[in-house]
């Protein structure tokens, strides 16, 4: 939705208009954000009994309330958890690629104007919002009836979201200087990016739930490099030369990238909570402990 009202207020209003509306929009989500989230059901003030008993039967409650280190050297040699950094990397820099660039593409390229640019460059995205929503209700459906694993859903929906991309990449480098084409071939592409909800996207929770975040942190931190190196690689493959010539080059990039990313978790990934996900309660050791100090008295 944001790309179509951007395009509308620069075009009547200046660009500036732009940063006002969606930074007044993100400072109003945020004050709703942290109005009403809290962490348990049970400390939340404006919820009704009903609502927090029935809640609390029915989310799974973390009964340890002490620290629980995080296992680091064995989350950083995990395979499944690379899997996770390394695919969500190269998704990630397809996507910030074609969320940073596409609308110059489609100015300077195929000569759209900013009314129609802002349209055009929102289709993929609401693609992208269906295809999650749709892909995501079917893994679990699939889970659910035992017709698939974890492990299998998580790497057939992942590589169907990031290898197609890959291909979809190196069919824009051959056709995507048509109008048509070009427009249908990203709207696709990222359209089918959706479907990483289903597949690596959650896949933290699967393997080490109590470290979810922890991995999903990595994941995301280093992926955020991916912004800066995709707006610079397209900077200075484009700097001298602004034609569909340069930017096939940033098509086979992107094609190589997707496909290494669905490679490595098809081969690495899993679905399988892992050994290191849930070390032992420091009370376990107390008693496995005493005995020894026994015998040796």
């Amino acid at each position: 939705m944001t790309m179509p009202i951007c395009g509308f207020l620069i075009a009547h209003f200046g660009w500036e208009s732009a940063f006002y509306f969606t930074g007044i929009i993100g400072v109003m989500w945020s004050v709703s954000w942290f109005a009403v989230v809290y962490d348990t059901p049970a400390q939340h003030p404006r919820i009704s009994e009903t609502e927090r008993n029935h809640l609390m039967k029915a989310l799974p409650q973390d009964t340890n309330n002490g620290h629980m280190p995080v296992p680091w050297r064995s989350l950083l040699t995990s395979p499944p958890v690379w899997a996770i950094v390394v695919t969500h990397g190269a998704s990630v820099f397809g996507y910030f690629t074609v969320v940073n660039q596409l609308p110059t593409y489609i100015e300077s390229i195929l000569h759209y104007d900013i009314k129609h640019n802002g349209l055009l460059s929102s289709l993929p995205y609401l693609g992208k919002y269906l295809c999650a929503l749709a892909s995501s209700v079917l893994a679990d459906s699939l889970r659910r009836s035992g017709r698939l694993s974890t492990t299998a859903a998580r790497k057939l929906f992942t590589g169907f979201a990031v290898g197609l991309p890959g291909i979809m990449m190196l069919v824009q480098a051959f056709y995507g200087h048509d109008r048509i084409w070009s427009i249908a071939i990203f709207t696709l592409a990222l359209t089918i990016n959706g479907a990483v909800t289903a597949g690596y996207l959650g896949n933290g929770l699967d393997i080490a739930p109590k470290f979810s975040g922890t991995i999903f942190g990595i994941a995301n931190t280093l992926s955020s490099f991916g912004g800066w190196l995709s707006t610079f690689m397209v900077g200075e493959l484009t700097k001298h030369d602004k034609t569909y010539y340069q930017w096939q080059k940033v098509f086979f990039i992107l094609a190589g990238t997707y496909a290494f990313g669905a490679l490595v978790f098809v081969i690495f990934g899993s679905g399988e909570l892992q050994p290191w996900s849930s070390p032992r309660p420091e009370p376990e050791e107390k008693n496995e402990e005493e005995p020894l100090n026994e015998q040796k008295v």
